[in-house]
């Protein structure tokens, strides 16, 4: 099965890409799949129809769907947003108010992750595409499953066992109704899940394609994102340059259409993958062209070919030691910092924090020096 992750700043054109994407890969005869992550949803729009809150047929071999906050809730976690509104009501919240409040911040992106497990596993679709929020939202979308395992490494069991015992003392002299069993069940259950997620979003078979316009402040953002994405070990095989100006739009565009020339060939040098470009429109991109869209980017290539094959993050061998070697691009050296604490190596690069589960071959060996080298960290283990 084949993953891909559309993302990029907002209005660089995700949607219109990742929906192209859709058509050209379900005439290519692969059952495909795609689901909005970002709260805004426009696939509705792209495609010019009704969407569900489940898998919708748009034509042969396609079917898209846009994510709903509420039917997730009520369908696979209400018992999880019934003991929220419980614990807003005891502290004197109002109903409305406590029913708003246990909808918490990025479930909408959490539940479809939760989807794209969901038809992994059952193994429904030949290719599933996310229609991923703008950059921000996404990256910390993807840091979800790393927070989720060390939140249950390290806290989870002993919360559960403890609460197991305080409950039947504490419940009557506190005026906050605490979790029952089944609701610390399917909080573990969620855990378990961004587990697994993370073992798909960090495999081959999944990769990030960053949109971008050839624009200086998109390009900066881009560089950020594809710094964290490499950091937390996800593939990245491509960038989609959108909206560039065809050479023949007249005197009054031909400013832009130099500076466009001229980022155009920075992002060629910068970024070390395959670059395809989409010239902007004429009219509105929806409905049915959406074809030539797919067509002008991708031309006689498959999209669901990996474009580009890197390793993020790789352990090998060299002159006696083990070395976890990390690509970490658009860094510079002042702005790493690494801590080794146990089994875990915490590396801050600018404002991105990473903790890394070492495997035992390296938790139980000292690190005894670290370079920065050609855009990778490599830390010796001894």
């Amino acid at each position: 099965m084949r993953v891909l992750l559309f993302t990029g700043k907002g209005g660089v054109g995700k949607t219109t890409v990742a929906s192209a994407t859709a058509l050209k890969t379900a005439s290519l005869g692969y059952k495909t799949l795609i689901i909005s992550t970002d709260p805004a949803h426009s696939l509705s729009d792209a495609f010019q129809m009704e969407l569900n809150p489940f898998p919708t047929k748009v034509r042969e071999n396609l079917y898209a769907m846009e994510v709903n906050v509420e039917y997730e809730l009520e369908k696979h976690w209400s018992v999880i947003k019934e003991y929220l509104e419980a614990f807003f009501r005891s502290q004197g919240i109002d109903d409305v108010v406590a029913e708003e409040l246990a909808i918490f911040p990025g479930f909408d992106e959490m539940a479809s992750l939760l989807h794209l497990l969901e038809y992994h596993e059952k193994r429904s679709y030949d290719v599933i595409i996310l229609d991923c929020a703008p950059t921000g939202e996404t990256l910390r979308l993807l840091s979800v499953p790393e927070v989720a395992k060390w939140y249950m490494n390290r806290f989870f069991g002993i919360e559960k066992k403890l609460l197991r015992i305080v409950k039947p003392i504490a419940e009557p002299l506190v005026n906050v109704p605490l979790p029952s069993e089944e609701v610390m069940n399917k909080i573990q259950e969620l855990y378990v899940k961004f587990g697994k997620l993370k073992e798909i979003l960090e495999s081959e078979e999944t990769t990030v394609r960053i949109v971008m316009n050839p624009e200086k402040m998109v390009i900066k953002e881009s560089e950020r994102a594809f710094t964290y994405l490499n950091l937390f070990g996800y593939h990245v095989d491509c960038v989609i340059v959108n909206k560039i100006f065809p050479k023949d739009v007249g005197e009054y565009l031909s400013n832009w259409i130099e500076i466009q020339n001229r980022y155009v060939e920075e992002i060629k040098q910068r970024f070390p993958l395959p670059m395809f470009k989409l010239h902007f429109r004429d009219r509105e991109v929806v409905g049915e062209e959406l074809e030539s869209v797919a067509n002008e980017i991708y031309g006689e290539r498959d999209p669901t070919e990996i474009f580009y094959r890197h390793r993020p993050m790789e352990i090998k061998k060299v002159d006696g030691y083990s070395v976890l070697s990390i690509n970490v691009p658009f860094i510079e050296k002042k702005d790493l910092k690494m801590l080794k604490r146990g089994e875990e190596l915490i590396i801050i690069a600018r404002n991105w924090k990473r903790i890394v589960f070492l495997p035992q071959s390296l938790a139980l060996k000292d690190v005894v020096r670290a370079e920065f080298k050609g855009e990778r960290l490599n830390v010796y283990f001894a």
